[in-house]
């Protein structure tokens, strides 16, 4: 489903077709938004990575060599690859929300590690061979030098659409997008959508039309009360 379907489901459910009180923006933004909860508790409740609609690949970021002490703030001279723009804010429940990030052209396997937690391996001498990454100022940092190329798989809490370019546009994120945001995927599974929907819709009634929001929901394995 891609989001401008999405919001001709909550137009189409209410009549709203030709209502320009409310505009497909902020119809999509607060479906986005409900859709967003309910994924943060269906990972709390470890029943998400199995669905990998949720997540949304940003396939081409282009890395830059720098030290590490330069990137974080902290005393070392070691080099790491570090993402040369920031990245849209990724989404967490009780951790980020990545399914993995990939150093493009290798086929070795990149650790999740917060920095401190690296710090730490480093001291204690475990590292080895592993290479790690971890988000530090909204920038991916891999824990090795010359990585050109990576590639990250999340949820976002903003708009990663800068990112989202058509491959004929090449790898340039300052490039304009090659199609309308409404026309990319509506990344969210699919059993949820319905209750976001309802959830955005009584949200928007109430908002626009002052029409008391019905503040619970049918649907028993996500309960939502909403004050």
């Amino acid at each position: 489903m891609t989001n401008r379907e999405t919001v001709s489901r909550v137009r189409t459910i209410h009549k709203l077709l030709g209502d320009s009180r409310i505009t497909d923006r902020a119809i999509l933004a607060e479906v986005k938004g409900n859709a967003l909860i309910l994924m943060k508790q269906k990972a709390d409740q470890r029943k998400l990575w199995n669905s990998p609609s949720a997540f949304t690949p940003i396939p081409c970021i282009e890395m830059e060599t720098v030290p590490l002490g330069e990137c974080c703030g902290i005393s070392s001279t070691q080099l790491v690859s570090r993402s040369k723009l920031e990245l849209p804010t990724i989404a967490e429940s009780n951790y980020p929300l990545i399914m993995g990030v990939y150093d493009i052209g290798f086929s070795q396997d990149l650790k999740y590690a917060p920095l401190n937690r690296y710090i730490n391996l480093q001291k204690l001498g475990l590292c080895g061979r592993d290479v790690y990454y971890f988000i530090h100022d909204n920038r991916l940092i891999v824990t090795k030098p010359n990585v050109a190329l990576a590639k990250i798989i999340a949820i976002f809490d903003t708009d990663p659409s800068d990112y989202l370019l058509h491959p004929e546009c090449g790898c340039n994120p300052n490039k304009k997008p090659c199609e309308s945001k409404l026309d990319r995927e509506f990344k969210v599974p699919g059993y949820l959508i319905s209750t976001a929907i309802e959830m955005a819709s009584n949200k928007l009634l109430g908002t626009y039309f002052k029409i008391p929001m019905d503040h619970t929901s049918d649907n028993k394995d996500d309960t939502v009360n909403r004050a």
